[in-house]
């Protein structure tokens, strides 16, 4: 089982490097739900650790609907990550309704071409789940972060397990997880 360590600052990547984790996810503001890191983070973990960093996208706490520029905020961010060498980045964009933004989620895999994929915990909040799966793989989605549509991922297990079975898209945990509930995962 691969070990994702979720990071906001050079000090913690370093340390979650040091204990042995496989990867990380970079982001900011973990308190609203993860948000982009600065593009100061972004250097300064890239040059601190040597393992895969995965770094959020995602503009703004809140929803997961985006206006045209923080859409285009998104890409271009998607871009420099890119530019400094990140192996995967972690979005995702819904329509008010609630559903998958196809459109949206075919132009973000396509700029993060050649970078691991990471639908991150919008998901969760997807309602047609089962219909969304096929989607997302077919857009060269290669992970999806999810808690189980659950508030955490304990509390999501049962979905967790079918979820690792229904989708050629690895399943990554995520939400809650905590050295006193991991090895239930």
């Amino acid at each position: 089982m691969k070990v994702e360590v979720c990071v906001t600052s050079i000090a913690s990547a370093r340390i979650a490097e040091a204990a042995g984790a496989d990867r990380l996810e970079l982001c900011a503001e973990l308190a609203v739900g993860g948000a982009t890191p600065s593009p100061r983070l972004l250097q300064g973990v890239r040059e601190a650790v040597q393992i895969p960093v995965h770094v959020l996208i995602r503009p703004r706490s809140g929803d997961f609907v985006y206006s045209p520029e923080t859409f285009a905020q998104m890409l271009g961010d998607i871009e420099y990550c890119r530019k400094l060498g990140y192996e995967g980045v972690a979005t995702g964009c819904l329509l008010e309704d609630g559903n998958l933004d196809k459109e949206r989620m075919r132009m973000l895999a396509e700029a993060a071409r050649g970078c691991h994929l990471t639908f991150h915990r919008a998901f969760d909040r997807i309602g047609d789940w089962e219909s969304a799966l096929a989607e997302l793989a077919g857009l060269g989605v290669h992970t999806i972060l999810t808690s189980g549509q659950a508030p955490t991922a304990l509390e999501g297990l049962n979905l967790l397990e079918r979820l690792a079975g229904k989708t050629p898209c690895g399943i990554m945990p995520g939400g809650g997880i905590r050295p006193e509930n991991v090895a239930s995962f």
